[in-house]
């Protein structure tokens, strides 16, 4: 399972986004949110958690949410508990 603060750094780091544990329960920038968000975020994202964690992820849920927690929350479901 990948943790909230390893979900914070691989978005800060790896994304070059700006990024704060209060911004996972904030909307993307089209809800009013603080992160400029799009479909090609969320592929790098992808190849970034799937390199943390050594797990495959499906892209199709992370793309149907525009909030961050809610993405969040579909990464830790899709990968396994260690």
């Amino acid at each position: 399972m990948i943790t909230e603060s390893t979900f914070i750094r691989i978005v800060r780091d790896d994304l070059k986004l700006p990024l704060n544990g209060i911004d996972l329960t904030d909307g993307l920038p089209a809800d009013g949110g603080p992160v400029a968000w799009d479909s090609l975020h969320v592929l790098r994202l992808v190849a970034a958690v799937e390199k943390e964690t050594g797990h495959r992820m499906p892209v199709g849920p992370l793309l149907a949410d525009k909030r961050l927690g809610a993405i969040f929350s579909a990464i830790q479901g899709a990968v396994p508990a260690a």
